[in-house]
């Protein structure tokens, strides 16, 4: 809302996509990503101020615009959570928080994050559950790189059915004359979670089931989680 409050952050390579967490109020965290094919969670850094990542050179850091004007002293973090696999198109948290799906130019990913953990899922945050790869079609790769994703995190909860066409489809509901996009997400716990993706001629339909305490053969141990896959 104020000049003063924005922060401006020099990665050295073009940002193609950036994701606040849900909590940024309070832990002043994001993701982004683009063609330097890292994905990185960045923490801190002053309001009002402009610094160099501390993900590039420092080389890099020395000889950039920013730090020609005298601004290149680094403040917040960067650590980089994902590399090496292209360039990324699309970061999306989902609506609990819990989970981050990101696509770079082998597919896409979902990984646990670092909010609303128990005790006993200590040591699973920025963890990846599930990696599905892009098509091996004609054209995919050169196109890969160059197709931006679109992701949609969907609370089925909020959609009803309109049965008055031919065709099933689904439409958000208003409720108290707000769309859904306005009130802040209700996703129980222990309860799946679901994220639509279209990239280039391709749809997937990902679900993210919640992690627990294995049976059987993996009696007692604690898993992250699973993901189900669908290709439409």
């Amino acid at each position: 809302m104020d000049p003063k409050d924005v922060q401006l952050r020099n990665f050295d390579r073009p940002v193609q996509a950036v994701a606040l967490s849900p909590e940024y109020k309070s832990d002043r965290a994001y993701l982004s990503g683009g063609q330097a094919g890292n994905l990185i969670l960045t923490i801190g850094g002053q309001v009002g101020r402009s610094a160099n990542a501390t993900t590039i050179s420092t080389a890099a850091a020395a000889s950039g615009w920013l730090g020609s004007l005298g601004l290149g002293a680094n403040t917040g973090t960067d650590k980089v959570l994902h590399s090496g696999e292209g360039i990324i198109s699309t970061i999306k948290w989902s609506l609990s928080g819990r989970y981050v799906l990101w696509v770079n130019e082998q597919g896409i990913k979902v990984m646990r994050s670092n909010l609303h953990l128990e005790s006993a899922d200590a040591g699973f945050e920025w963890k990846r559950m599930s990696h599905r790869d892009k098509p091996n079609r004609d054209g995919w790769d050169e196109m890969a790189g160059v197709w931006k994703a679109r992701a949609e995190w969907v609370d089925r909860d909020n959609l009803e059915i309109d049965e008055d066409s031919t065709t099933v489809s689904l439409k958000p509901k208003v409720t108290n004359g707000k769309p859904p996009g306005l009130s802040k997400p209700t996703t129980k716990k222990g309860k799946h979670e679901e994220v639509v993706v279209g990239w280039g001629d391709t749809v997937w339909l990902f679900r993210v089931y919640p992690g627990g305490v294995g049976t059987g053969k993996e009696a007692g141990e604690r898993k992250i989680g699973r993901v189900e896959v669908i290709t439409m």
